[in-house]
């Protein structure tokens, strides 16, 4: 496991062995040397092999000794996550070099520290750099001292040259304590070594990069920067970059709302039990959901900015496409629109124009299967069809009840008034029906009253007639728009029919057969009587032929 990790350790740095003027190193917790790259040579004189397997602190001038080890210390026991700091280190040749460290501890799978590793920069041969920079400052002050971006110039290696004074706003650090230092001290601990790599990678293919990075503010809050650098040849033939960054929080922090706020709003989508389209104003399809899908399955023509539910639409997709264009131009809003689809299903859909300061930004579908609710909306309109029915239906003989018969006298009157025509009504009473039941029984008057009301059922009559049981023994006939002459046929033709029947009725005193007793009125609706003016006079009439004698009709006109 030791020397997988050693291995796994040693080709992640080995891969940076090339990067100049920056020695990138590798120690074990002991500080001993494990891997680093050439340009440590360059620096110290000394070679990589007689320097692997050696004390870092060895290398490190005596003074400083006791700082840097603290420095390792503060790395093991959590306090500090990296390591920025100058030193002074001694070479081979004897000579002191002054140079920037910056130091990190690695971590195992335990989150137990495993190793160290880092940067060492040469600072001796910047000096002179530096305050050449600093003396030539109002040549860069003239470009950059009014921009809001902060513009500086970096050695080779990194190290500050000159910085914009626009660095004390956006980084609360004075010009002194930025100019002369590394940058990277300042960048957080997952970034710098991408931002690292890029700088030295940017200087030795001499191209120009763009980057994102967080550096910390003086106050301890970290900022989000967007960074561009460009290298160029120095005053003296050496090279140096030119960076530009700017102040990206803002604009990140409302990039991860929006990111966010759209990753809200697709999880809703997609948890919908309904089918949802998003169109943007150009009529490109923008967003929609696993349920729209199953609603209107797609060809392998169906990407992510391309669905169609037209070719599922019933009669056909020319049609639904028209309509959809129309509504699309009028920018109208349309609510649970039902349409249907040609295998049976039946969909409601609401069309929503998204619209926002007076700006049309596309359109909002919705699509709800409806089938089962529409089946169920059927059935109980049948239902209560059925329950209507009944309820104006006379439970014993069949036919329409006394409630049918009056809303029937309402609706008819109303309209005969309007045209000036004429309704008669006929109401007819069984003949000692009282009798009947105590001779034969209840049972037996019940089946004589369902006997009347089928012979009164079959009786022919016109389209608009109504016949109904109007109570007891007594039934109704409403003949709309019929005159006195034509229901007296209606009438005899009753009486008749009844006759033929040729029902027993010993207990009557007319006959030893079933006879009715019919009352007959008619009358033209107008505004100065009602229809129950209608039902009087007909009782009236039916009391006239009960008392002269029963088995006949009487008129009251």
């Amino acid at each position: 496991m030791e020397k997988m990790i050693f291995e796994t350790n040693n080709k992640k740095y080995q891969e940076l062995i090339e990067v100049k003027n920056a020695v990138i190193f590798h120690l074990d917790l002991e500080k001993n040397f494990v891997s680093l790259n050439y340009e440590w040579s360059n620096l110290m004189t000394y070679t990589v092999n007689e320097t692997v397997g050696t004390s870092f602190l060895t290398y490190v001038m005596e003074e400083n000794r006791t700082m840097i080890n603290e420095q390792f210390n503060s790395l093991i026991t959590g306090k500090t996550d990296g390591v920025h700091k100058e030193f002074k280190l001694i070479t081979k040749l004897g000579q002191v070099e002054d140079a920037h460290l910056f130091l990190r501890v690695n971590l195992n799978e335990k989150k137990k520290a495993e190793s160290f590793s880092g940067t060492i920069t040469c600072l001796t041969s910047r000096k002179n750099n530096i305050d050449t920079y600093k003396r030539d400052m109002r040549n860069y002050q003239l470009i950059s001292e009014k921009m809001t971006d902060m513009v500086a110039v970096l050695a080779q290696d990194g190290l500050v040259l000159y910085a914009s004074p626009s660095h004390t706003s956006i980084l609360g650090l004075e010009l002194d304590e930025y100019i002369g230092s590394y940058p990277i001290k300042h960048i957080h601990q997952d970034d710098w070594e991408r931002v690292f790599h890029t700088f030295h990678k940017m200087v030795e293919l001499w191209e120009s990069i763009e980057i994102e990075y967080r550096c910390l503010h003086k106050d301890g809050h970290w900022l989000d920067l967007e960074m561009k650098c460009t290298p160029i040849k120095g005053p003296s033939d050496e090279i140096q970059v030119i960076s530009v960054s700017r102040d990206i929080t803002t604009r990140k922090k409302a990039e991860e709302e929006l990111r966010q706020t759209s990753m809200k709003l697709k999880t809703l989508i997609a948890s919908l039990p309904y089918g949802v389209k998003v169109e943007n104003e150009k009529g490109d399809v923008s967003l929609f959901n696993d349920a729209y899908l199953k609603l209107f399955p797609q060809n392998n023509k169906a990407t992510e900015s391309y669905v169609d539910e037209g070719n599922h639409i019933a009669p056909n997709d020319q049609i639904y496409n028209l309509e959809k264009k129309d509504i699309i131009n009028k920018r109208q809003s349309r609510l649970s629109e039902e349409i249907h689809l040609k295998n049976g299903r039946i969909i409601e859909r609401d069309a929503i124009p998204l619209i926002e300061d007076a700006h049309f930004d596309g359109y909002l579908w919705i699509f709800r299967d409806v089938t089962n609710e529409k089946e169920a909306e059927r059935k109980l309109q049948k239902a209560n069809q059925i329950l209507k029915e009944l309820s104006l239906l006379d439970g014993l003989t069949g036919i329409a009840n006394r409630r049918c018969f009056d809303e029937e006298l309402n609706r008819e009157w109303n309209n005969r008034m309007n045209h000036s025509e004429s309704i008669s009504l006929l109401l007819l009473d069984i003949d000692y029906f009282k009798q009947f039941n105590d001779l034969y029984g209840h049972q037996a008057g019940d089946n004589c009253l369902k006997q009347v009301g089928s012979i009164l059922k079959n009786t022919p009559k016109n389209l608009y007639d109504l016949l109904a049981r109007y109570g007891g023994e007594e039934f109704a006939i409403l003949l709309p728009g019929c005159t006195i002459d034509q229901a007296i046929i209606m009438a005899n033709t009753i009486q008749e029919a009844i006759r033929c029947a040729n029902i027993i009725h010993e207990g009557s005193k007319v006959k030893d057969i079933l006879t009715l007793s019919i009352g007959i009125s008619t009358i033209i609706p107008k505004q100065t009587n009602k229809p129950e003016d209608l039902i009087i006079a007909t009782d009236k009439a039916l009391y006239d032929a009960k008392r002269n004698g029963r088995n006949r009709y009487s008129i009251l006109s």
